[in-house]
């Protein structure tokens, strides 16, 4: 019954609410009882003074304490009280109920209040008959014995100690229909507040399910509370991620059938002309070969790019780290592709001063910047020029007023035709190739770029491109002292 997040929420504060009206109760009773008491002796104090003044009249008229006790009877009744005419000494000379006449009370002789100019006696205690009272007491005129002697007398007004339910019961109706008004009112706000929590789950939850039937146009504008909120915010969040690597796997699928498409047909092609005897002579055979040769090795490009890949997102490639000299790195990375800058027609530059030591692996960020000048140089026409440069960077001051070098920025410029800017921000997305705005040289599959910034972004640096049409590109590298 209880299985809905409402619903256990509801329950939950019908359960607290309860308990807390519950002891509301229990404490309201317990505040109460002291002034019960004091609402109890005021009303003794109230009495005793017109049943003294009665008291002092009849003994100044003769009258003997069973006739004063016959007298009293009628207004104890009355009042709820029982009233005894005692000695100073505690002796019970009169007792409305007639049970105590001759017994002594324990009764307090000094002054322990006053009630305008009158002094009274007050306090709890247990007759001989086991009734547990309060009283208040005052006393009174002298009554002549029959032995012609007197004896002062004094007047206690009594009650028997109040019980919490007792002075209860006249509020106790009104009590329970406040009670009940507040908690119905109680249970309505805890259903809004459950729903106010509950609903915007439900959409969450709805949202999910339509996720998981294919339905990646979700979008939640829930204006709850800041966590509910924040869930909705990452649920978006994750939406959008959820459809650009669904839309990833994609283009993945079908950028890598296109790739590989290419290279099958020429093996294919080439291949059935020498089975079925097309190629005849030595020379076109061996022009059939060296297609389908350079066919495979770029397909065996591609293969290794994408387990590249593949090793990089799973965290299986770990990198080095190692000492790693940049200025020897840059320089052999340089020299490296001057010849095919040289066949290309092309100024290839190095300017550089020098330069730390990193921690790092130095064969993958060789294949950065590698890759990075080859780009350029493929991209570059004749007569133009790349130029490598690199620089320290340095950190904040320290303590003492000293920079630190915090790391190494490296630049590969070219002057080429440029990138447009609605591909400038795809050009490291996997098999992202700008066809349309640069002339290729080379036989990528657009997997270069992606495969840098993953070694660039596990060494903790950053990439970042910059292009102008017509004017050239600039790859940046910043790369950490230490990774």
């Amino acid at each position: 019954m209880f299985t809905s997040l409402r619903s256990r929420l509801i329950l939950s504060y019908i359960v607290v609410i309860s308990v807390c009206l519950l002891l509301a109760g229990l404490i309201l009773v317990v505040l109460l009882r002291p002034f019960q008491i004091r609402l109890a002796y005021i009303n003794l104090i109230a009495k005793i003074g017109p049943t003294t003044r009665l008291v002092r009249e009849l003994a100044r008229g003769g009258s003997t304490p069973e006739e004063i006790g016959a007298q009293l009877k009628e207004q104890a009744q009355e009042d709820g009280t029982r009233i005894f005419v005692l000695t100073l000494q505690g002796k019970v000379l009169a007792d409305t109920e007639d049970k105590l006449i001759g017994q002594r009370l324990q009764v307090p002789t000094r002054e322990t209040q006053r009630e305008g100019q009158l002094p009274y006696l007050r306090g709890q205690l247990t007759t001989s008959d086991g009734e547990s009272v309060i009283y208040v007491a005052l006393p009174t005129a002298a009554l002549r014995s029959p032995a012609g002697g007197e004896q002062r007398l004094m007047v206690a007004v009594t009650m028997a100690k109040p019980r919490a339910v007792t002075f209860l019961g006249d509020l106790l109706v009104p009590l329970l229909f406040a009670g009940l008004v507040a908690f119905v009112i109680s249970i309505l706000l805890a259903y809004l507040i459950a729903r106010s929590i509950a609903k915007p789950l439900q959409r969450i939850t709805l949202a999910t399910e339509e996720i998981a039937r294919g339905d990646y146009d979700q979008q939640l504008n829930i204006t709850s509370p800041d966590e509910v909120r924040r869930l909705a915010t990452s649920f978006n969040v994750m939406t959008q991620e959820v459809k650009a690597s669904r839309q990833a796997q994609r283009d993945f699928v079908a950028n890598v059938s296109h790739e590989l498409k290419t290279p099958l047909t020429s093996i294919q092609g080439f291949s059935q002309a020498i089975l079925d005897g097309t190629a005849r002579d030595s020379e076109a055979q061996r022009h059939a070969a060296q297609i389908i040769n350079d066919e495979a090795e770029r397909m065996a490009r591609l293969v290794n790019e994408l387990l590249d890949l593949a090793k990089l997102d799973a965290g299986q490639i770990v990198m080095a780290q190692e000492p790693v000299a940049m200025d020897q790195l840059l320089r052999g990375c340089v020299e490296k592709l001057t010849p095919q800058a040289v066949q290309g027609g092309l100024e290839l530059k190095l300017d550089m001063g020098a330069l730390p030591f990193l921690s790092g692996d130095n064969d993958r960020l060789a294949q950065v910047f590698t890759n990075l000048i080859d780009n350029a140089l493929k991209h570059t026409s004749q007569g133009e020029r790349v130029i490598v440069a690199a620089r320290e960077v340095m950190g904040p001051p320290t303590r003492k007023g000293e920079k630190a070098v915090s790391g190494i920025e490296v630049s590969v410029a070219d002057t080429g035709s440029g990138i447009p800017p609605e591909d400038l921000s795809r050009i490291f997305e996997r098999f992202y190739q700008v066809d349309k705005s640069r002339r290729r040289k080379g036989k990528g599959a657009g997997l270069g770029l992606a495969i840098a910034k993953e070694i660039v972004q596990a060494h903790g640096g950053q990439i970042k491109a910059e292009s102008v049409v017509g004017v050239g590109t600039k790859f940046t590298v910043t790369l950490p002292a230490s990774a």
